[in-house]
C-alpha cells in the first residue's frame, strides 16, 4: 500500500482495530537464487500483541558469507534447527491467515523474497485480504528529519522497546514497535 494522505488514516484504523502482523525474513543473501534461512513475525490484535512465530529454514542454496556475517545464522546451525522451505512457508502463511495488515521493514525486499521462495518451491503465495505497509515508507513521509532510516535509526530515535538484531523475530518486534510509534505520533 502507498503511504499517503489518503491510506494513512486507513492504515491507522487498521492498526487501532484489526489485525496487523509484522514480518521479517533472514536470507542466505539478497540476489534471485537466494533463499529464506529464518521467518518471524508477530501478531497484533487492535493494537496488542496476540502471538509471535519464528522458524528456522535449511536452506537448498549456499550461504553468502556477507549474509552469515550480518544475522549469523551458519549453514550447520540450519542443517540442525531448521525445517524444508516448504514447511516454513506453510507454517507462516497458516500464522498469518486472511484479512490482515502486513507490515515489514523495507517490505519490497520481504516480500520478493516470500514470492521467491514460493516460486522456487512450487507454493502459492495468495493470501485474502491481506494489505501490506512499509515501515521504511512510513518512516520517510513521517520523519523526514531523521538522518537514515534504518530499522536501528528509528528503533533509538522513536525509543521503541526492543532491538534491532537480524534475528527474524527480534526485528519483527522492532519492526512492529516502530509501526505504531510511527502512527502514534502522526496522529492529529
Amino acid at each position: 500500500m502507498r503511504i499517503n494522505s489518503r491510506t494513512l488514516p486507513l492504515i491507522a484504523a487498521r492498526a487501532r482495530a484489526g489485525r496487523v502482523v509484522a514480518f521479517d525474513t533472514e536470507t542466505t543473501g539478497g540476489t534471485a537464487w537466494d533463499e529464506i534461512c529464518q521467518i518471524a513475525a508477530a501478531e497484533f490484535v487492535d493494537g496488542t500483541l496476540a502471538r509471535t512465530m519464528a522458524v528456522y529454514v535449511r536452506p537448498t542454496c549456499p550461504m553468502n558469507p556477507w549474509a552469515e556475517a550480518v544475522h549469523g545464522l551458519s549453514m550447520p546451525f540450519l542443517c540442525e534447527h531448521g525445517v524444508a522451505p516448504e514447511e516454513a512457508m506453510e507454517r507462516f502463511f497458516g500464522f498469518l491467515g486472511d484479512d490482515v495488515l502486513l507490515v515489514a521493514h523495507n517490505a519490497p525486499f520481504d516480500l520478493r523474497m516470500l514470492r521467491q521462495e514460493c516460486g522456487k518451491f512450487d507454493l502459492v503465495f495468495e493470501p485474502s485480504g491481506v494489505e501490506t505497509c512499509c515501515t521504511l515508507a512510513l518512516s520517510r513521509r513521517l520523519r523526514p528529519d531523521l538522518p537514515d532510516h534504518r530499522l536501528a535509526t528509528l528503533v533509538d530515535a522513536l525509543r521503541v522497546d526492543g532491538v534491532n538484531s537480524h534475528d527474524a523475530l527480534d526485528d519483527a518486534l522492532a519492526c512492529a514497535g516502530v509501526f505504531f510509534k510511527l502512527l502514534e505520533s502522526a496522529a492529529p
